[in-house]
């Protein structure tokens, strides 16, 4: 039997809104799951009415179990603190004759998003592994922990080492409630985040976030170029990525290939810090998908950090041809899988490989516009540009290889028309999906699964990748939408980042929290699951029998809905991204 009590402490809202707010000059909706017919937005304070109109007609939500109407308030503008009120009719003094329902309070200003964007972007800083961290802002205070990574032992034996021999694979983060790091989802977080940059520059900037490690002056100031108006700076994000990328770096082999990952024979215990996991580390298995991730991701930080830091970039751009060069030289999907390499980590398994292969060759053809990566992609993947856009994920990452290439300069003029053509019909129908959504979430009855948040953020991601090909509002406003749903507007009540609006998750599954007993904001945590893959949510899905939507629970247990991870978050960076240039 679980700790956590099935229902206990759930958000009692029925009128559900962004809890962090909303951009003054961006769409607003909130929902309402009451029968009413009006609503009011009044500022907090004097509970002066701001705006009132009429919700809309019934929306049947059925992954939500409800009945709900939207009220539209977009028209309000002025920054502030406001809630949203839903009753029967207005009174004479300009509110509601009988108050059904009322929101929390949220913000309407242009640096709305700020705090999240800092506190999600420094939640890496604060899973570095490796490293001492001393944060006034969430009292976070460890010594490095895992040290023994430098010195990680061969699980296997291969042509360039023995079972048992040493390999520094120190540095990198740990990649989610565990302390084991992963090269795919790390491969495919930093993709995200440096396509994000690619996409939004002016939002990410040097010292927005307040990194709280020593030397982080030092990593945005390394191998820099002098700007215009002085030396550059790293941004904060790119200082976080480069991290991530010089771990990465250490799991490539000589060959170019690169392992898979490094963690324990055993799981730690769920309250065990960092520091006190000494038990010996080993580097497992090898994969080619993870390799042509690896391949990608190093693809864009040769562009990316080409006028920030040019000796990393051209490092970054070698180890990105050894990796594909090898790919070229084994065509046949490989995953190493060596017996009881998964007791103390997460399998991240995936014996297909073409996806990211796309994807690197993708990369490589938009960094060099060597024709010799198209040729590769005509002979080896043609089907594949015409294979359907979906969002991507750990386990794929085509739609990543086919924006890559229609935005490459060296593309084929008409099999990037018809790559644009497909990103912008994908978009058509996933905004009307979104529209048909009760709460305007991009998820379907099928898409409540483990992860769920980053499956929403992700599909809003390629909302904004449309966008930019064809310019449509709607385009944008299902983005933010999912944005809204990560942020608090979910049939639950929560918001599913920590930290943010006033119904986030208190309870993540996580070590380095229960560990240290120090709450960390910015985890964009898995969400609503229908199938409840924990004891925990198992437990209270029988009890309760919740639709699709409302299969969550905020309980340290419950893995399957309230664990964070490094790729869960990732695609929050577009959508912020976009947010930040919108408010400017």
């Amino acid at each position: 039997m679980t700790e956590f009590e099935p229902g206990s402490d759930r958000p009692a809202q029925r009128v559900h809104v962004d809890q962090v707010g909303y951009l003054p000059s961006a769409p607003k909706r909130a929902v309402a799951a009451v029968d009413a017919e009006r609503f009011t937005v009044l500022e907090v304070g004097d509970g002066t009415v701001t705006l009132s109109g009429d919700l809309s007609e019934p929306v049947e939500d059925p992954d939500a179990g409800e009945t709900v109407r939207r009220a539209d308030f977009s028209a309000l503008s002025d920054p502030g603190e406001y809630r949203v009120a839903v009753g029967h009719g207005e009174a004479e003094s300009g509110g509601l004759r009988e108050t059904a329902g009322e929101s929390v309070t949220f913000r309407v200003g242009a640096d709305v998003y700020d705090g999240t964007l800092a506190d999600t972007v420094r939640l890496y800083t604060l899973k570095r592994s490796n490293t001492a961290i001393d944060d006034p802002v969430t009292g976070l205070d460890v010594p490095a922990g895992h040290t023994q990574d430098a010195e990680a032992r061969m699980y296997f034996g291969d042509a360039f080492r023995e079972e048992g021999d040493r390999l520094d694979a120190s540095g990198g983060w740990y990649d989610a409630g565990d302390y084991g790091k992963y090269v795919p989802p790390g491969a495919v977080t930093v993709g995200q985040m440096l396509l994000a940059y690619e996409r939004y520059p002016d939002a990410f900037e040097a010292g927005q976030c307040d990194l709280p490690v020593e030397g982080s002056d030092a990593e945005r100031s390394e191998d820099r170029l002098p700007a215009a108006d002085g030396e550059a700076s790293l941004p904060d994000l790119l200082v976080e990525a480069k991290f991530e990328l010089e771990w990465l770096e250490r799991m490539q082999r000589e060959d170019g290939a690169v392992y898979h990952k490094v963690a324990a024979r055993e799981w730690p215990a769920i309250d065990e810090a960092p520091v006190d996991d000494d038990r010996e580390r080993y580097v497992y298995g090898l994969s080619t998908f993870g390799t042509a991730q690896y391949a990608a991701a190093m693809a864009m930080a040769a562009r990316v950090y080409a006028d920030w830091a040019p000796e990393f970039a051209d490092r970054a751009l070698a180890n990105a041809r050894a990796a594909h060069d090898y790919l070229a030289s084994n065509p046949e999907p490989e995953f190493r899988f060596d017996p009881d390499q998964d007791d103390g980590s997460g399998p991240y398994r995936k014996d297909t490989d073409r996806e990211e292969r796309f994807w690197a060759a993708a990369e490589l053809l938009k960094t060099t516009g060597d024709t010799r990566y198209a040729d590769h992609l005509e002979v080896r993947f043609a089907d594949l540009f015409d294979a359907a856009v979906r969002a991507p994920v750990w386990d794929d990452t085509l739609s990543l290889g086919q924006w890559a290439y229609l935005t490459a300069d060296a593309a084929d003029d008409a099999r990037a028309d018809r790559l644009e053509a497909a990103f912008v019909d994908y978009a058509d129908r996933l905004v009307a999906d979104i529209e048909a959504d009760g709460y305007r979430c991009a998820l379907d009855t099928e898409g409540y699964h483990w992860a769920s948040t980053k499956l929403a953020l992700s599909k809003g991601g390629m909302l904004l990748l449309a966008d930019a090909i064809e310019p449509d509002d709607r385009y944008v406003a299902g983005a933010l939408d999912q944005l809204h749903y990560a942020l608090g507007r979910t049939p639950t009540g929560y918001s599913y980042v920590t930290g943010q609006g006033t119904h986030p998750p208190r309870n993540p599954h996580d070590r380095l929290v229960e560990g240290t007993g120090t709450y960390l904001p910015g985890m964009v945590v898995s969400g609503a699951n229908r199938n409840g893959d924990d004891e925990c949510l198992a437990e209270y899905i029988a009890e309760t029998d919740a639709p699709p939507a409302k299969c969550y629970v905020d309980a340290t247990a419950s893995y399957s809905a309230n664990e964070w991870a490094i790729d869960y978050t990732a695609p929050i960076f577009l959508l912020l991204g976009h947010a930040r240039t919108m408010a400017d």
